[in-house]
């Protein structure tokens, strides 16, 4: 028996007409994909119907795109296990990053019915006690999570608002090249979560170093859906609507600090999710099939602190 949750009307008409769901085909769909999976002897993965249909609905039901992405999620996940592949979710250093409310899921979808939002304020954790890799990794752990139980994400997509007034010129020579690249890599090719756009706000003038190296990485498509808002909240807000914003950004859509309250239960809830994942990733010496060589692809690590920055 299928084990995924109904859509709302509003939803199962997107995922109909923007992601060619025919709701009657989706357990031979399924099959198909757990089929796939058993066959290759290089992969263990989650098998369980609501994680893989986060796959197919983030593909457009294309099969192919979607047994390529599982297959690099997982690659990713065990090649960089500390960016993208946490299983302890009681981990003290992610509890703390993630108590900041550096990464804060809104409760209202943007226009109460379309993209889920992202408020993200990665210069809250402080550059001298906490590396990317270390902020990155909450974002990944809540990521899985939304993949799994948000279908306004799925099916609509994300909207993500940057707040970088704590931004820092330590914060920026954190972000070396490679480690951008693997972000982007990650989150555009393994992820089946559609950004429909990236919002920069309240970004201090240091940022812009970050901004200018980034932002070329970025598929052709993302790159146009990138918008810098100048600390400008007026600009942002022809975008995002302030009551789409948190209380503390003088909008009404939920309180930081309670968001924070529930989601940290629910790491707790999915406590074993994590856990279990341990089971789950790739042998690379049992694949046949080819992928890229992503060892070779994001090369020597180096930093930004021999750039001249303004």
């Amino acid at each position: 028996m299928l084990q995924i949750r109904a859509l709302n009307v509003d939803l199962q008409k997107k995922a109909n007409e923007e992601l060619n769901e025919v709701p009657k085909r989706i357990p031979d769909e399924l099959n198909t994909l757990k089929t796939w999976i058993e066959q290759q002897s290089h992969i263990r993965a989650n098998t369980d119907d609501q994680f893989l249909i986060a796959f197919l609905r983030g593909c457009k039901y294309s099969l192919e795109k979607a047994k390529t992405k599982i297959d690099i999620y997982y690659t990713l996940k065990s090649k960089f296990p500390s960016m993208f592949g946490v299983t302890d979710v009681d981990n003290k250093r992610l509890r703390e990053i993630f108590r900041m409310g550096t990464f804060v899921y809104l409760p209202i979808p943007l226009h109460d019915n379309g993209p889920r939002i992202l408020l993200f304020r990665n210069g809250l954790a402080s550059a001298e006690k906490y590396n990317v890799e270390d902020v990155w990794a909450v974002f990944h752990v809540l990521q899985d999570i939304l993949m799994l139980e948000d279908d306004y994400a799925v099916v609509n997509g994300l909207v993500m608002v940057g707040d970088f007034k704590e931004y820092t010129l330590a914060h920026v020579l954190q972000n070396t090249p490679i480690l951008i690249k693997k972000w982007i890599t990650y989150n555009h090719e393994a992820i089946p979560l559609r950004v429909k756009s990236t919002h920069i706000a309240f970004a201090p003038k240091i940022f812009d170093t970050l901004y200018n190296i980034g932002k070329p990485m970025l598929p052709l498509k993302q790159q146009r859906r990138l918008f810098s808002h100048n600390n400008k909240l007026e600009s942002l807000t022809q975008h995002v609507p302030l009551k789409y914003l948190p209380i503390e950004y003088g909008g009404e859509n939920g309180s930081i600090g309670e968001i924070i309250e529930e989601w940290d239960k629910k790491l707790d809830q999915y406590r074993d999710y994590f856990r279990r994942s341990r089971e789950w990733g790739i042998d690379e010496k049992l694949r046949i099939s080819k992928i890229k060589d992503y060892d070779n692809m994001f090369g020597i690590e180096g930093s930004f602190k021999k750039l001249e920055v303004d």
